[in-house]
């Protein structure tokens, strides 16, 4: 009986100790940056929170840079993939600008009347300066833990 009781515990820690296990993580290869979730999967093709800031992943997972037009609205995307939209409070995500170049208006830009403040996703804003496209490419950090 104990040589019984002795084998199903080597037994139960081998398997315990064959599993692989993942940790969320920041991953890279030539093509760019992704994201790791504890489960081995990664974000692809939305917004999502990886530790304390947002980001865009593209179809294939990688973070994106620069601004990206999504369904929801513009999104800035900082030289880190960053996101760079204020979080809307109702729903604690990035809210989408309504036009790509817009920022979110603050009362020291000036009045609103006069600098064509539009409300948009829950706030105000108003044009920085152009984008015509969306214009993204891959993160590519020297070290993108920096951040």
């Amino acid at each position: 009986m104990r040589k019984v009781q002795l084998f199903l515990v080597a037994a139960l820690l081998a398997a315990a100790f064959s599993m692989t296990a993942y940790a969320a993580d920041w991953k890279s290869n030539d093509q760019g940056w992704w994201y790791q979730n504890d489960d081995g999967t990664y974000p692809a093709n939305k917004l999502e929170k990886a530790g304390e800031y947002w980001y865009y992943f593209n179809e294939s997972g990688y973070a994106q840079t620069g601004w990206v037009q999504l369904d929801t609205g513009w999104y800035e995307l900082n030289d880190y993939g960053i996101c760079q939209n204020p979080i809307d409070p109702a729903t604690q995500n990035p809210a989408g600008a309504p036009y790509g170049g817009w920022i979110k208006y603050v009362d020291w830009f000036g009045s609103k009347e006069e600098l064509g403040a539009v409300y948009h996703n829950n706030f105000y804003w108003i044009k920085f300066y152009d984008v015509e496209k969306t214009d993204i490419t891959n993160a590519y950090q020297d070290d993108f833990n920096q951040v």
